[in-house]
């Protein structure tokens, strides 16, 4: 299964190109997308706005594409496959900073091109999950922003 989340904000344009990758059958299987307060509403797969937790989607799936925001460290952590987009609509473009600090620490795949979505999937697919090179540091940063994980 393939689960997309953006959070608490939206992404349309993250929802719409994923939502196409599937029509287009460049991604399979099912799909669950957490769209937020977008407005766009996925074709190709079931979609929900808001949960109290996501841990029951992340868990089963196979793949998480995600926004740039705190999911990717308990991605890291939980050592699951996942693409992180940057949302570089957001205020001063802090998801691409974000990305771009734990790429120096890590072996994420993320992008800021939307285009790009398709090959940094079938990269992360092919490879093993994610890992943090400096480990403390996630699990540091999930206690310093309060997430606990299905590791604590």
């Amino acid at each position: 299964m393939i689960f997309v989340t953006v959070g608490t904000t939206h992404f349309d344009p993250l929802i719409e190109v994923v939502d196409t990758l599937v029509a287009d059958g460049q991604l399979a299987g099912p799909i669950i997308f957490q769209i937020g307060s977008g407005r766009y509403e996925p074709k190709n797969g079931s979609f929900f706005r808001f949960k109290p937790s996501i841990d029951e989607e992340l868990d089963a799936a196979d793949l998480v594409i995600t926004h740039g925001g705190i999911t990717v460290l308990s991605l890291l952590a939980q050592r699951k496959r996942f693409v992180a987009v940057a949302n570089t609509a957001l205020a001063d473009d802090h998801q691409t900073h974000y990305l771009a600090f734990l790429e120096k620490q890590s072996t994420i795949v993320w992008t800021n091109d939307l285009g790009a979505i398709g090959e940094c999937v079938a990269g992360v697919l092919d490879s093993e999950p994610a890992r943090l090179e400096a480990p403390s540091l996630v699990s540091d940063l999930l206690e310093y922003f309060g997430v606990v994980t299905n590791e604590s």
